[in-house]
């Protein structure tokens, strides 16, 4: 028997760093000394005279109120980051303790560099990056250097957690995992995904934080076991699952881990699946890592899917046309299915922009599920809608169809949908088929 739990997050959490930054403070110009002399005034040198001097503050300091006041020095901790594998990308995303965001830059453009707010890893050697904040009028700039050891992926190919080193999939694996996904995105005419390999060690990275913690989080911190910031953009940045396994087990394959983000199986909320079926997803990686030295249970598998790219989020585009994005739709096979988890759909009325297809608005709109063959009208339940931007369509209604039988055509129909104010009707149909293949039995268990 075994129970998992699955988790999604839209967007990388900013960590603050620490560095001391040592300053020489430079006194207020202004004249001689005043016996008055309050730090910053300045003398009258007409002796009483109307014409006072101006006031002149160092370069560390600020005018106000005719007052020198001392700039604020920033502070951040140091990156968590112990090495980078050749091939790889990263993303790098951190603000200093007073909310101003750190700008990073490469001092070694032919071992790493950076493009598009991402660092590329290019080859073996020192990584060494500058990192920056200009400051404000009040706050002083900062400039610090970290060098980063930069090694070969083969390097870390064979799994040992008691290094905190993750292991990679098998290519075997990665085939497994983008066969699967874009199987089951051709039955909703979705664009092909392809494979992305230089996410790969983030993917790995996060998959054995949730193993060797034996606990699931988006937002792991440094008390975990293995924390790096390298794990950290792998969780928040992905489509997890969590798995507690009472036998031994190695692998519980990426097929039944893609299958169970689309089904959603012990999930909250539908995410997972909304990112799957994203007609704005166009690469991904997958990892997983298994731990078959937990002290809860005989194994605990995590594993993990790349489903958002911070960086290139705002100019996504999709060459899928518009219209309804339903599961399950047209005939669907039965083992990417379960009678107790909703049904849901999403319309997409703007390919060019992801975020934009927030205008659609199902408050007022009407839900009728028909089964085709004597036209009864069918009971459905729990209907829910938001436009939360989950897979990067920014719209969904989701309802329960427990009724439902197998073999069997049902016509959706949704009525008076206000797109940009405009009202629009939709329709579809799926029938889900019991005839093909089953799904793996996993044996698993409600947590």
């Amino acid at each position: 028997m075994m129970k998992h739990s699955k988790k999604w997050t839209p967007s990388i959490r900013a960590n603050t760093l620490m560095l001391a930054i040592s300053m020489a403070m430079i006194g207020c110009g202004g004249g001689g000394s005043s016996s008055s002399g309050g730090a910053g005034g300045a003398e009258d040198s007409n002796n009483g005279g109307t014409s006072p001097q101006p006031v002149t503050c160092s370069e560390t300091q600020y005018l106000q109120e005719g007052v020198c006041k001392n700039k604020t020095a920033q502070r951040f901790e140091p990156l968590q980051i112990h090495r980078f594998l050749k091939g790889q990308t990263y993303q790098f995303n951190r603000k200093t303790d007073q909310d101003l965001t750190i700008r990073f830059s490469s001092e070694s453009p032919n071992i790493c560099d950076f493009a598009q707010g991402e660092l590329k890893v290019l080859d073996v050697g020192k990584c060494s990056l500058k990192l920056t904040q200009a400051g404000t009028s009040q706050i002083l700039p900062l400039n610090s250097i970290m060098v980063v050891d930069v090694i070969e992926a083969q390097a870390e190919e064979h799994k040992d957690l008691n290094a905190c080193q993750a292991g990679r999939p098998s290519e075997a694996e990665r085939q497994l995992f983008i066969n699967t996904l874009n199987e089951i995105r051709a039955l909703h005419h979705l664009p092909k995904v392809r494979y992305d390999q230089a996410y790969e060690d983030q993917m790995m990275q996060a998959s054995m934080l949730l193993a060797v913690n034996e606990k699931t989080s988006h937002y792991p911190d440094g008390t975990w076991r293995c924390f790096s910031d390298i794990g950290y953009q792998g969780t928040s940045t992905s489509n997890l699952n969590f798995i507690q396994a009472y036998q031994p087990l190695v692998s519980y394959g990426a097929d039944t881990h893609v299958i169970n983000w689309l089904i959603e199986k012990n999930s909250s909320s539908i995410g997972h699946r909304r990112h799957i079926l994203s007609p704005f997803l166009s690469k991904t990686a997958y990892g997983e890592v298994s731990n078959t030295e937990a002290k809860s249970v005989a194994t605990i598998l995590g594993a993990a899917m790349k489903v958002v790219y911070p960086y290139a989020s705002q100019s996504l585009s999709t060459t899928m046309p518009k219209g309804v994005i339903a599961y399950p739709y047209h005939v669907y096979p039965k083992k990417f299915f379960s009678k107790t988890e909703p049904l849901s759909l999403s319309i997409l009325v703007n390919p060019q922009n992801a975020y934009a297809n927030n205008t659609v608005d199902f408050s007022q709109a009407k839900l009728v599920v028909t089964r085709r063959d004597n036209q009864q009208i069918q009971m459905i339940s729990n209907i829910q809608y938001d436009n939360i931007s989950y897979g990067l369509l920014a719209n969904n209604l989701q309802f329960h169809f427990s009724a439902m039988e197998y073999n069997v055509i049902y016509d959706v129909q949704v009525q008076n949908v206000l797109v940009d104010g405009k009202v629009e009707d939709y329709t579809y149909w799926f029938k889900v088929d019991d005839q093909s293949s089953e799904q793996r039995s996993s044996g698993e268990a409600s947590n």
